[in-house]
């Protein structure tokens, strides 16, 4: 792979982000590689958790130029299926992960690298992270599923400061309006990202896909279908081997071993 870099560490799948000498901008190799990852990620039993992070100072700042210019010649077509197919795949993929997704970040996620973060479950960060939905002043806006995202976690107002000024937000800011879940400290930061998957891991694999997959549908629609689907997903739930190991577990008072059957 030559834009990122994977590595499965106790059950936790690591993508870093690796273009250093343009501060990790993406292009499309860089989306087909993560496309690649993530569906082999889902697929192995043995990955209970995922963390998104990079290498060097950026997490992720923004679409590679050399693309963004030659979009200018692209049809409207060619722009859906050459560039915003494999775009918004990773996205979709992000936001559709079964098991825990992590983006942890200590230096700027601009437009597509905010976006990312957006479709993980939590976002870790330290003082020196930047979230930063720069699209409206290139003339774009934000295609990959952040708008709708952003109002959801943050709030219609603040995600319109971010949005429609431009607004970019610190690490600290972020965590205070609920935009990042914990501010870590620089040193020892990859340590504690995996002790913070570690403990998604240990999570009951398929009730955390049910619930998480009941929270976005939450969002999607009405009050009743989201009682039904919860009411089956509730189902399947109490016929699961990590039900009975919940409970012997509660009885007996030790921590739970989930396997995901």
């Amino acid at each position: 792979m030559q834009d990122i870099e994977t590595e499965i560490k106790d059950g936790i799948c690591w993508i870093w982000l690796n273009r250093p000498e343009v501060s990790n901008a993406a292009r499309v190799q860089t989306v087909r590689e993560m496309c690649g990852v993530l569906d082999a990620a889902e697929a192995n039993p043995e990955v209970r958790a995922l963390v998104l992070s990079h290498r060097h100072n950026h997490f992720l700042a923004g679409a590679d130029f050399g693309l963004l210019q030659e979009l200018k010649n692209y049809t409207p077509v060619q722009v859906r299926d050459e560039i915003y197919a494999h775009f918004q795949g990773v996205a979709k993929r992000l936001h559709l992960f079964s098991k825990p997704t992590v983006a942890a970040l200590r230096g700027a996620a601009i437009t597509v690298g905010c976006e990312l973060t957006l479709a993980c479950d939590f976002r870790l960060v330290t003082g020196s992270a930047v979230f930063h939905e720069n699209w409206l002043r290139m003339g774009l806006l934000a295609p990959l599923g952040g708008m709708k995202a952003l109002a959801a976690l943050i709030g219609y107002g603040r995600a319109k400061e971010m949005m429609l000024l431009s607004k970019p937000v610190g690490g600290a800011e972020a965590v205070e309006i609920g935009l990042a879940t914990r501010l870590l400290e620089d040193d020892g930061f990859e340590d504690s990202v995996q002790a913070f998957a570690l403990e998604l891991a240990a999570k009951p694999p398929l009730a955390y896909a049910a619930a998480k997959d009941g929270l976005r549908r939450g969002l999607e629609t009405s009050f009743d279908e989201g009682w039904a689907l919860n009411l089956l997903a509730q189902n399947v739930l109490i016929g699961s081997s990590d039900y009975r190991e919940g409970l012997s577990a509660a009885l007996e008072r030790r921590d739970p071993t989930f396997t995901g059957n």
